[in-house]
């Protein structure tokens, strides 16, 4: 088995990221809804962006197919079965591409210059994103294919060429019409952001697969030259295998998207959630949850061999899994430790968001210790059941019942109670008696609690329930008998490792509770905030909301004594009391030279 598969769990990251982006992109798109748009409207945008893009995107592809056809006769002599095909797709790509893109891009260009709040435009940074994505994607695809070349894993090609080419040339002049057009508005940093961040995310995950596997087959090869052991590779070969010029591929292709939007592109974003939900929530725990599944595998190897029953494998066959694991131990412990020096790192520089993020982190390793705990409790029960119930088919065929079993469990038992102990013990500390309230009412602790609270209800339910029905099933057939054990023996174990758990975490939700503040007049009652400011003070409108504990409406102020005022974090804290014990329900910041005017109305 390649154990170097465990990395495939970030696949599945990425999508959450992308729900999580999206569901960030729709919260500040609602944002707006007190903004008047004075531009060409919403629909016009949406019909101008999606044809150019289409356009595009067929023009882009034509150019490439040609470019294709043109490089396979001039380099190998022929295209295959001479045929012209390919030639007339892209030629018919490009005469019904651009002009029909020409025609639309240009119309929008003479909008943006006649009406400059366009350029505020969320659908013209989504269709700017969006083509910078698509257009990377195919780089890094050409690029990858193009090293296998260099590499001579394939035959020339011209496909891989043209791509990299034609979409270096889209991204090139779409990323400098972007950053000269820059983001005005909370709403396009937050699109730009989402871009940065998923594509750090997803090259992140191309670095380690690259890295990692190219650790892995240098490992397992000399694994096999100091053993003399035969083991399945692609290619037995030597070092310079296929896989292994594939797999640097991927590593350097990886490495340098990814470098280029974290190291360069969003270098300075300190004051992002999303940053900060890439740092804790995707890369950190990435890290973690990788080191610990190559540390398990590690460790169950070894407890199996200890255990082992007389005439097993030798230990040279048995460890061949080492390399596998060893290298994903290696890539998982690089990515934590790089990204959580970067956590630390940046931690002055938004000191509220890096609190949030860390919270959320911390009950999220807290959760996935909890829940390998609660999968070593129920398989050490379902071990014993069987060794019960099974005892007479162990006698009878040597059949190994419990060694590999009590391995795994106590594997899981190590790890899952050394990240929930650390880490429970780590947000159980934070509850002091100054601080007690704002760490049990905080949303990660809640969301946590009743996750926790609800999977062990359900499963306690579900087994007894399956538990009584089975029993009653053979009492009422007269058929009770060890069966009847067999048939529950799951069941049994899945409520006794709910009642193990329950009770404390039961007396955890009671305990944040009881600590809730009992005066009404203890808790804010929040407002509608709106904020009177010129295009371009999203920075500070982000600390005003920070001050707040909530979001606020923009207005966009354009008369010329429009100006964005510096406020002082002590300043903020006085803004934010005002707005508390303001008469009424509705608040409007007007910014200027003297700092922010609170206007109360209802």
């Amino acid at each position: 088995m390649d154990f170097f598969n465990i990395l495939f769990f970030f696949p599945p990251i990425i999508f959450l990221a992308v729900i999580a982006g999206v569901i960030f992109l729709v919260v500040n798109l609602r944002r707006r809804r007190s903004r008047i748009d004075d531009g060409i409207g919403t629909v016009r945008r949406l019909y101008f962006y999606t044809v150019s893009f289409v356009a595009l995107m067929m023009l882009a592809n034509g150019v490439m197919l040609v470019g294709m056809d043109v490089l396979e006769r001039l380099f190998v002599g022929s295209t295959l079965s001479d045929s012209t095909t390919r030639l007339a797709w892209g030629l018919a790509l490009i005469i019904v591409g651009l002009p029909l893109w020409a025609f639309h891009w240009r119309t929008m260009v003479r909008q943006v210059s006649t009406i400059p709040v366009e350029i505020q435009s969320e659908l013209r940074k989504i269709y700017l994103y969006l083509v910078l994505g698509v257009a990377l994607a195919f780089v890094m695809i050409g690029a990858m294919a193009v090293l296998g070349q260099i590499f001579s894993i394939d035959e020339f090609k011209g496909f891989p060429w043209a791509a990299v080419v034609v979409w270096s040339v889209v991204w090139a002049l779409h990323w400098r019409l972007e950053a000269r057009e820059g983001q005005l508005t909370l709403e396009t940093v937050g699109i730009r952001r989402f871009y940065l961040y998923v594509v750090s995310l997803a090259t992140l995950v191309l670095l380690a697969l690259g890295v990692g596997r190219v650790v892995h087959i240098i490992l397992i090869e000399g694994y096999s030259s100091a053993f003399s052991v035969s083991v399945v590779m692609p290619e037995n070969s030597g070092i310079w295998t296929p896989a292994l010029r594939t797999a640097l591929g991927v590593g350097i292709v990886g490495g340098v998207a990814w470098a280029a939007h974290w190291l360069i592109f969003a270098a300075r974003d300190f004051e992002s959630a999303l940053r900060w939900a890439y740092l804790y929530v995707f890369a950190i725990l990435g890290g973690i949850v990788t080191s610990m599944v190559a540390l398990g595998l590690i460790i169950a190897g070894v407890l199996t061999w200890a255990l082992r029953a007389s005439g097993a494998d030798s230990a040279v066959d048995h460890f061949e899994y080492l390399s596998g694991a060893i290298a994903s131990l290696a890539v998982g412990i690089a990515m934590w430790s790089y990204h959580w020096w970067r956590a630390q790192a940046e931690a002055d520089f938004s000191p509220t968001l890096k609190v949030s993020a860390n919270r959320a982190y911390e009950y999220i390793v807290a959760a996935l210790g909890l829940g390998a705990l609660s999968v070593a409790s129920f398989v050490i029960i379902d071990t014993a059941l069987v060794v019960v119930t099974e005892r007479s088919k162990e006698l009878i065929s040597g059949v190994d019942l419990w060694r590999e079993p009590v391995a795994v469990a106590l594997t899981l038992a190590l790890i899952g109670g050394s990240l929930w102990g650390y880490y429970w013990t780590s947000v159980q500390r934070r509850i002091t008696p100054n601080g007690a309230h704002s760490e049990r009412a905080s949303l990660s602790r809640k969301i946590f609690t009743f996750v926790v609270l609800g999977i062990g209800i359900m499963a306690l339910l579900g087994s007894v329930s399956a538990t009584l029905f089975v029993f009653l099933r053979d009492a009422l057939d007269a058929s009770l008998s060890l069966d009847t054990l067999r048939d529950i023996r799951p069941a049994i174990g899945v409520a006794l490792t709910a009642v193990f758990i329950l009770p404390y975490q039961w007396s955890v939700y009671r305990a944040d509770r009881l600590a809730e503040p009992k005066d009404d007049a203890d808790t804010v009652r929040r407002k509608r905030v709106s904020v009177l400011a010129q295009v371009g003070a999203h920075e500070l409108i982000r600390r005003i909301e920070d001050a707040l504990g909530y979001s606020v409406d923009t207005l966009n102020w354009t008369d010329d004594e429009a100006v964005t005022p510096s406020l002082s974090t002590e300043a903020l804290t006085e803004l934010a009391d005002k707005i508390a014990v303001s008469p009424g329900g509705r608040v409007l910041i007007v910014l200027d030279t003297a700092g922010a005017k609170v206007l109360s109305y209802d």
